[in-house]
């Protein structure tokens, strides 16, 4: 009979032991759920949110897009002003086929070298043949062609085609010519390509190459001349390495 007291008095104690260990270590369950309070330490603080790892694109904004224009030009044969800040307004036709219409400003600074003349004209007159400022406008109309790339959305390659007519003044400062000619009009065919890359749906950076072949018209003055008109073969390209693209 003792060893029985002393058998069920030892299993108590051991009881006792063990229960409050095994209580901390288990999660409780109340009505069908599982306390989690056991993994605290992993979960996130009262009101963090994860953060959100940049991705590009999965599909783009179509229907209409605004460009701005920030290029140079070169020309190979006859001559163009170098600068061209124009704003290009898009209109989604049926899927991959836009057309487009464009405005541009032209500005230069040269003299009559740099415009591509014989000699300036004005023979050696005070306050002539030095360089000026050449400013004037154009405007595109045309179609363009941008690919959808399933693998790569958010790349655009683009193949264009347009019509451009424009026209500039030479320098003509302080009620005195700076050369013989004194403006030019142009007409040409401009096609080529280039390239968007969406950051967002409806905002994308690329770039432009476009050949421009066509004619020039302009009106000189010569010294002691009558007013002439002479056509140039006009070959060139307009290279636009900051384009900025917004969909709408």
């Amino acid at each position: 009979m003792p060893h029985r007291t002393l058998l069920l008095l030892w299993t108590l104690m051991c009881a006792a032991t063990l229960l409050p260990q095994m209580a901390s270590a288990a999660p409780v369950s109340v009505g069908g759920q599982v306390s989690t309070q056991g993994a605290r330490g992993n979960a996130s603080g009262p009101g963090s949110k994860p953060r959100k790892k940049f991705e590009l694109p999965d599909h783009l904004i179509g229907g209409n897009s605004v460009t701005l224009l920030m290029p140079v030009q070169v020309g190979f044969a006859g001559y163009l002003p170098r600068v061209r800040i124009g704003v290009q307004y898009e209109r989604q036709l049926y899927k991959s086929h836009w057309a487009y219409i464009q405005a541009a400003s032209l500005l230069d600074r040269g003299d009559w070298q740099n415009f591509r003349l014989p000699d300036c004209g004005l023979g050696n007159s005070v306050g002539s043949c030095n360089p000026g400022t050449v400013a004037g406008f154009d405007l595109t109309v045309g179609y363009a062609h941008k690919w959808f790339l399933r693998e790569y959305p958010w790349l655009v390659p683009i193949a264009r085609v347009g019509l451009n007519g424009g026209a500039w003044w030479y320098p003509y400062l302080t009620a005195s010519r700076q050369q013989s000619r004194e403006r030019s009009w142009s007409l040409s065919v401009r096609g080529g390509g280039g390239v968007r890359i969406f950051l967002l749906r409806d905002l994308a950076i690329g770039l432009d190459i476009n050949l421009a072949l066509g004619a020039i018209i302009s009106r000189d003055v010569p010294l002691a001349r009558e007013p002439e008109t002479n056509a140039n073969f006009l070959l060139g390209m307009e290279i636009l390495p900051l384009i900025v693209e917004y969909r709408f």
